[in-house]
């Protein structure tokens, strides 16, 4: 089962790292190809070329009994890295281990918990696909009462597009067609809506972290039944958000129902709806999957945050922020991974209050393979690439080395970090969690030295 298992995860990294190389490659012209980010050469004879081949940093023969690394081979890497937290004043922490047999290669402070940032996502991400069903979407609709009133009522969409819904993950159901939807299913009803009355709550408490101080605020939208874009104000990059985002879609279904010949007011209820009523119109989400992987690739904290609440009230351990945070303990613990010194304040990393080991982490990724659980699995394919997609398609710059890094990346003022998979030379992989720690601020700068640690360990 393990040799198996290990094998898929081999085929799906080859195929990513494969596809990241030789696109990175094309795209700098060295390898033949459509894509290139060199200017034409107007008006004259292209120059002759050198025959190039694509780096052997990708390699020929990968299979999973790829010859091991020898742990001794980490020492310079790690030696590496050990100066650069001497000389930029930060705690450096890793931990390195062989997916096919699960030695550990280098634990360097690597059972310390220090804050994980973001890397905490992929936490959040193998609990909610654990508790949740994967191919799952979730519903906005539209009820109509005995009186006459129209009910707004949600599952957790906030991925709403304020228009017609289209082919993307964000935008998939549209306020505009729920509009349409209702309009025509009001047709011949005796009953006419005169207000349209939102539920604005599906969950307990405060709908964003109260704790979150010096702007990490403006990084993480409101909990909520459903919102347009995650609530982000339009314009606005990637903050701000919107303090009602349930607000901002009711406006929306309103308008789009007044022009369209219905009249309505609006009315907000903070009381969850009876569904004592007839269903007049429904939009449906993308699946969850789908959402778990948006919010690993874009490390959307929004996302975060509303899958962890999500996940918590299916396991039926509360709906509040702290109790989704205590849930994702309890979680981790049952997978059997080290859980020394965890602690969770928030399941999207911005509180530096967190605190995870990179052993945790690591252990975390190894438990991928055994969980049996196929939506856990595909997190392996749903964590951002070197060079190719997410939060590092602009990391490793130069370096082909960098498509074959699988990993989630977390970034705060004091906190860099990394955590994920590297198809070494020999075409062994390797799970590792690195990362700098204990500065007061400016810990994105120590980001190169955390990207030259992971290199190291592809060019194995």
């Amino acid at each position: 089962m393990l040799k198996r298992t290990v094998t898929v995860i081999l085929s799906v990294f080859i195929a990513i790292a494969c596809i990241a190389g030789y696109v990175y490659a094309d795209l700098n012209d060295v390898v033949p190809g459509f894509l290139t980010k060199t200017k034409p050469i107007v008006g004259k004879e292209p120059p002759l070329r050198e025959s190039v081949q694509l780096s052997d940093a990708i390699s020929a023969q990968m299979a999973a009994d790829a010859p091991p690394v020898d742990p001794r081979e980490l020492a310079p890497a790690w030696e590496a890295l050990e100066r650069a937290g001497k000389e930029q004043k930060f705690t450096p922490g890793v931990y390195v281990a062989d997916v096919l047999t699960g030695e550990v290669m280098l634990d360097e402070n690597g059972q310390t918990p220090m804050p994980p940032a973001s890397t905490i996502k992929i936490l959040t991400a193998i609990n909610a696909a654990q508790s949740l069903d994967p191919a799952a979407t979730l519903s906005t609709r539209v009820f109509i009462d005995e009186a006459g009133a129209l009910h707004l009522v949600g599952e957790g969409d906030l991925l709403l597009v304020a228009g017609v819904g289209g082919p993307k993950a964000n935008g998939r159901a549209g306020v505009a067609d729920l509009a349409a939807a209702t309009v025509k299913a009001l047709e011949g009803n005796e009953r006419f809506p005169g207000k349209l009355v939102f539920h604005e709550h599906i969950f307990e408490g405060p709908t964003r972290e109260l704790a979150l101080t010096n702007g990490l605020e403006d990084w993480v939208g409101h909990v909520a039944p459903f919102a347009i874009d995650r609530g982000q104000i339009p314009g606005g990059g990637y903050q701000p958000y919107y303090d009602d985002p349930a607000t901002q879609v009711a406006q929306a279904l309103q308008e789009a129902l007044n022009s369209a010949g219905v009249q309505v007011e609006l009315e907000a209820s903070s009381e969850p709806y009876d569904g004592k009523g007839e269903l007049l119109a429904q939009v449906h989400s993308v699946p969850i999957s789908q959402m778990t992987r948006m919010m690993l690739m874009d490390s959307d904290n929004t996302l975060a945050e509303q899958l962890c609440r999500l996940s918590s009230v299916a396991q039926g351990a509360g709906s509040t922020l702290e109790d989704a945070a205590r849930n994702l303990v309890e979680q981790v613990k049952k997978t059997g991974v080290y859980a020394g010194g965890l602690s969770v304040v928030d399941c999207s990393g911005l509180n530096v209050a967190n605190k995870v080991s990179p052993r945790t982490l690591v252990e975390s990724l190894l438990y991928l393979q055994d969980t049996g659980v196929p939506a856990a699995f595909n997190i392996v394919r749903d964590l951002p690439v070197g060079h190719f997609s997410g939060t590092l398609n602009k990391r490793f710059e130069g370096d082909l080395a960098g498509a074959q890094v699988n990993a989630k990346t977390g970034t705060l003022d004091e906190v860099s970090s990394l955590a994920g998979f590297v198809m070494t030379k020999r075409g062994r992989v390797l799970a590792f969690h690195v990362q700098s720690s204990g500065m007061e601020d400016g810990a994105v700068f120590t980001r190169p030295a955390i990207d030259d640690f992971a290199l190291a360990l592809a060019k194995l």
